[in-house]
């Protein structure tokens, strides 16, 4: 990736200021947080991070959400919920914003799939520089159009993230990956997840399990068992998700030569270039790292994303 410009804003208005120029300038705005999970390549205009937008503005253990800048590492974020006896269900090593932005699976897959389902509103940069709100701070909140979950996987081509409401859990005693024979058998014990990991032609099966000491205890007793969570990241410069019906994830990593299986989540991630050729089926494949210049880096098109990009971004500003 190259920026012939690249700004870290400080605060909102700045971000403002730099998406009307770019209007005003006929200039494109890529948006990135660490760069970790950079999706595109290629050369951009302006690059806007976010990094110096990175304030945890408010929480409570009460009504269990947090309200956080888009520039928080997702780790700081982590650690700021421990102390206060709260928890988000998600593993990433970059920024908040950039987990909603790309919104690709968690490890706990049975019980909240993507990073939007725990999305409960966001306050938005749109493509012609307006700030507008969208959703709120609890779950009842029903009202108007769910721009704020939209928003959430169209890595800021849409919009940009810079303050987001988010739900969390209490903080369990206790998380942990233990290793199963069967799938299917492990279901009735109620795991919050399930990876299931191909290498070499030999699948092994992880049931993520949360909870108090002894639960887990009597849950993993007599089986390997690996305190907190398995890795989840590929270590690849072109990752490609596919997107499957759920419960058939096993039949889709089987498919190709290495991957992750996200068990209920109707997704796989893998680093093998023949998920591409999916395609050519119907099946949806995403590039989630390396996409290239002119390359389709979603394999899907809606009639109503297409609207929805006119409306926030009509000069078509962010890409």
């Amino acid at each position: 990736m190259e920026c012939n410009d690249l700004y870290e804003p400080s605060n909102y208005d700045e971000i403002v200021e730099l998406v009307q120029k770019a209007n005003i300038n006929n200039r494109k705005i890529h948006v990135i947080g660490t760069g970790l999970h950079h999706v595109k390549d290629g050369k951009f205009d302006i690059c806007i991070s976010t990094r110096r937008i990175n304030k945890i503005i408010e929480s409570s253990v009460a009504d269990l959400y947090v309200t956080v800048q888009s520039g928080v590492l997702f780790e700081e974020l982590q650690k700021y919920l421990t102390e206060r006896g709260l928890f988000f269900p998600a593993v990433y090593n970059g920024t908040v914003g950039g987990l909603f932005s790309t919104n690709f699976p968690t490890p706990f897959s049975l019980w909240y799939p993507y990073p939007k389902d725990l999305l409960l509103g966001a306050k938005i940069v749109t493509g012609d520089g307006k700030v507008i709100k969208s959703g709120g701070k609890t779950t009842k909140f029903s009202s108007g159009y769910k721009i704020w979950k939209l928003l959430s996987g169209a890595l800021g081509t849409l919009g940009i993230y810079v303050e987001l409401n988010v739900k969390v859990l209490p903080k369990p005693e206790r998380i942990v990956s233990v290793k199963v024979q069967d799938v299917n058998e492990i279901l009735s014990e109620n795991p919050v997840g399930i990876l299931s990991v191909l290498d070499s032609s030999s699948i092994s099966h992880y049931a993520i399990f949360m909870g108090f000491s002894s639960y887990i205890e009597k849950i993993s007793k007599e089986k390997e068992t690996i305190d907190g969570i398995i890795g989840t990241e590929l270590e690849c410069d072109r990752i490609f998700g596919i997107v499957t019906p759920r419960g058939l994830e096993l039949e889709f990593l089987k498919r190709v030569n290495n991957g992750i299986a996200f068990y209920g989540g109707g997704y796989v991630k893998t680093c093998d270039e023949k998920a591409l050729a999916l395609r050519e089926k119907g099946i949806t494949v995403i590039i989630e790292r390396g996409c290239k210049d002119n390359e389709d880096c979603f394999g899907y098109s809606y009639k109503s994303m297409e609207i929805l990009k006119n409306s926030l971004d009509p000069n078509h500003v962010l890409t």
